[in-house]
């Protein structure tokens, strides 16, 4: 079944239409891709990670902090995140269901 898919599929899925949804330009992809994520939001701050993670000389980045305007390795870090984490369910699923 379709729906039956392991977590770590969905979360993929999930991060992928983020990702495409703020290199589209849809202003809310960027709030869940930044704010939410709490790993990109730590990196995102910290000197040697801000300047190939984001684009620093963008003016809109100094107005408004929800306009950020992110760089590749953002949405990879994103996609990784995701993917880490859905992984980690369905392990943690297949130790309970061993139980």
């Amino acid at each position: 079944m379709f729906l039956r898919r392991k977590f770590s599929f969905w979360f993929s899925i999930i991060s992928i239409i983020i990702c495409l949804g703020d290199y589209l330009g849809i202003g809310f992809a960027n709030i869940i891709l930044v704010r939410l994520n709490p790993i990109i939001d730590t990196l995102i701050f910290m000197k040697p990670f801000a300047n190939w993670m984001v684009d620093a000389n963008n003016t809109e980045w100094a107005a408004s902090s929800i306009l950020i305007s992110v760089r590749f390795p953002t949405y990879v870090i994103h996609f990784g995140t995701f993917l880490i984490l859905g992984l980690l369910i369905d392990y943690l699923i297949y130790i309970f269901k061993q139980k």
